[in-house]
């Protein structure tokens, strides 16, 4: 393929990744949750899941780790599926998927953001449309972190809450992996293997181009993220996406892109990803979220990404 016309190619993809802040937004409290979902007193659960529910087999029907997510423009991947209860459930997804500025190097912590409330984002395989609930990108705003600083460079996390409607056909195994087995609540080291998957709709629906199998390069911002090194491209509308680690952990979401040229062919694809422990803690920590959310696991993962 014409080199140049790769160029064009990587150009035009990274385009299509963003939103914007325009759109129509909800009354709720300053945190953007209803009474059921504000902070609880004592301490978070760290992660571990402990709503009770039985899930049977996954459906392709089913909102699942993996769906795609739009809102207002932007097209994103859906990451994990979480709850503070047993009547509210959220889908993540990257902070960046929400925001106007995410291609024009505006700091995060200094970036235009759909309100919290914004209740028109659509979730594949749902009935209704969704409501952001908590953005990392706005928190830390709230929160005046300084502009420049790891947190503001790779905290990139926001939440959904599912319409209440659809709740019924939730499920938290990941689309092709399966899992998540767990949080991995411990910094992950280089060399270890990783899976990714990515929803785009450039991969046209082919498994072999959504499911990806890599490892970590490099650690980033004192833990905050990581750098992997994946087998084939993850490229705008994979934004937000799951990342497991060796054994099926829920590690981190899918932020950053970036792929080098060689020759004629994409080389050097390495992908900036947020460790999901970290901003979830920071989430909780900041009593942006209720302390008892937690990540909603599946026991069975399949790395071939058969699944």
């Amino acid at each position: 393929m014409n080199q140049w016309l790769i160029v064009a190619l990587v150009v035009l993809l990274i385009s299509a990744c963003g939103g914007s802040s325009n759109a129509n937004s909800v009354d709720t409290d300053s945190s953007g949750m209803s009474n059921d979902e504000q902070p609880a007193t004592g301490s978070p659960n760290n992660g571990e899941s402990q709503v009770p529910a039985v899930y049977g087999t996954p459906l392709a029907s089913q909102i699942r780790p993996g769906v795609e997510i739009t809102a207002d423009g932007s097209a994103c991947t859906g990451n994990f599926i979480f709850s503070p209860n047993n009547e509210t459930f959220y889908i993540g997804v990257a902070a960046h998927c929400f925001s106007a500025d995410t291609n024009d190097g505006t700091d995060s912590c200094e970036t235009n953001n759909l309100p919290i409330g914004y209740n028109q984002v659509m979730i594949e395989n749902a009935t209704q449309p969704g409501e952001i609930v908590y953005s990392s990108w706005r928190a830390m705003q709230e929160a005046g972190e300084t502009p420049g600083s790891d947190a503001c460079v790779y905290n990139d996390f926001a939440l959904v809450k599912i319409h209440q409607d659809d709740i019924a056909n939730v499920h938290p195994a990941a689309i092709a992996f399966g899992g998540p087995i767990s949080l991995h609540s411990d910094l992950a080291s280089v060399g270890d293997n990783v899976y990714a998957y990515g929803r785009s709709p450039y991969h046209i629906g082919l498994r072999a181009l959504e499911a990806k199998s890599g490892s970590i390069s490099a650690i980033l911002g004192s833990g905050w993220a990581y750098e992997i090194n994946t087998d084939n491209a993850s490229i705008p509308g994979d934004s937000g996406g799951p990342i497991f680690g060796p054994n099926g952990e829920a590690l981190a979401v899918t932020s950053v892109l970036s792929v080098g040229l060689g020759g004629l062919s994409l080389v050097n694809i390495s992908n900036g990803v947020v460790n999901l422990d970290r901003a979830l803690q920071y989430a909780i920590d900041g009593g942006f979220i209720n302390a008892n959310t937690a990540l909603i696991t599946w026991p069975d993962f399949y790395p071939s990404g058969d699944f």
